[in-house]
């Protein structure tokens, strides 16, 4: 591990994950030396084992206490230097089967903590509505007589 200039030790902060997110990390971790051609696994993720344990923490948690929900979410502990990684290695698009688009939430989640934007205020788009600031209902159809 190459420690920064001012041997700082890496802030950790947290994402919310689901748990299609989650296996998607762990697959990533499975197949992350293949994704990078000539990049192990252990460059591309510093302490890689103990970030795939939490993994696996996170998943167990999901579905011990919260696999009735239907947006249940765990916190996962993340620096920026993987976050950014994770943004390279992780697909764009990857379904379970499940219909939701697990790696674009995740790269979208990444993104967002990266670029300091906060979380996804909500996960599911059938209940967010757009709001139009123009009131068609009051306009007119066509030329008065």
């Amino acid at each position: 591990m190459v420690l920064d200039n001012d041997w700082g030790i890496p802030a950790l902060e947290s994402i919310k994950v689901t748990e299609d997110e989650l296996l998607l990390l762990d697959w990533v971790m499975c197949s992350g030396s293949q994704l990078i051609p000539n990049a192990p696994l252990e460059d591309l993720v510093t302490n890689w084992s103990s970030f795939r344990v939490d993994v696996w923490k996170g998943i167990s948690s999901i579905n011990r206490y919260n696999k009735n929900l239907a947006h249940a979410t765990e916190n996962l502990m993340i620096d920026e230097f993987l976050a950014r990684t994770l943004l390279a290695i992780v697909p764009t698009t990857f379904r379970w089967g499940t219909g939701k688009d697990s790696g674009y939430e995740l790269k979208l989640k990444l993104y967002r903590f990266l670029a300091n934007e906060g979380e996804i205020a909500d996960d599911n788009p059938q209940d967010q509505t757009i709001s139009n600031p123009q009131d068609e209902s009051t306009g007119t159809t066509g030329p008065s007589t």
